[in-house]
């Protein structure tokens, strides 16, 4: 905020109506976009770089909470799972004929490098015009941890597709046993649902509804009364009831 002494204002103490959610958003972001563009663009860059060294705390996190759910989806006996920088690997021993022997086969659960909702995310919250620094922090807290309820959701829905891929055997090709046509769809079109789509989905769906839910347009200037020039150690005209330096001066 600032005071302009010597100036009369006949702006409200609150926004118009109207002036919160998308629709808010998008008209204060019409008349900003290339600003906000720019910002956005470098919060991208540095949060990017922040999730290199962040992921592969994060793949533990995901290998952690996933754990009491593998031994009900799982169904091939002396799987593995293992967590190898930002990535979390399923090592299933699978049959190879050409070397006549069983050895493990490494299955992708969840790559950190493929997984940018997060970045992003977080990204859009902090190049977010309009918010305040609390605000931000809420949004980020509520927005990650609705993005990471998708992201255990995706750990979970590839534990079980990876299982349906024909394996080798002695007697060549076979499925794993237990998945009927119908399962085997269903967790296909969920598979490749995240994998393909759900990515930059679920992160786009969740700011959206943190910005139609949060979002309100900066609060306009108050009215300051007619008069001269303001002192220092005078009461501010924004009625604060502070100093005039120690308020709006500062």
């Amino acid at each position: 905020r600032t005071c302009m002494s010597g100036k009369s204002s006949s702006s409200s103490s609150s926004p118009p109506a109207g002036s919160g959610g998308l629709a808010g958003f998008a008209r204060s972001l019409r008349a900003a976009w290339p600003r906000a563009l720019l910002r956005l663009l470098g919060c991208l860059v540095a949060v990017s770089l922040l999730w290199v060294v962040v992921a592969p705390v994060y793949a533990r996190g995901l290998a952690l909470i996933a754990r009491p759910l593998i031994p009900v989806l799982e169904t091939a006996p002396d799987t593995r799972y293992v967590v190898e920088g930002g990535r979390l690997l399923a090592q299933r021993p699978t049959w190879f004929e050409k070397q006549k022997r069983t050895a493990p086969l490494v299955w992708p659960i969840w790559v950190s490098t493929a997984n940018y909702g997060m970045p992003l995310l977080a990204a859009l919250i902090l190049a977010t015009p309009g918010w305040r620094w609390r605000r931000r922090g809420r949004a980020l807290a509520v927005g990650l941890g609705l993005l990471t309820l998708t992201q255990i959701a995706f750990v979970l829905v590839t534990i079980v597709a990876t299982q349906q891929s024909p394996v080798m055997s002695p007697d060549g090709m076979v499925s794993v046993p237990g998945f009927s046509p119908t399962k085997q769809s269903i967790f296909y079109a969920l598979y490749y649902f995240f994998e393909l789509t759900g990515r930059g989905f679920f992160a786009l769906v969740i700011y959206l509804g943190l910005i139609a839910v949060g979002w309100r347009a900066p609060e306009a200037l108050p009215p300051v009364p007619r008069g001269g020039p303001v002192g220092r150690n005078d009461p501010c005209p924004c009625g604060s009831g502070r100093k005039y330096k120690r308020c709006c001066l500062a």
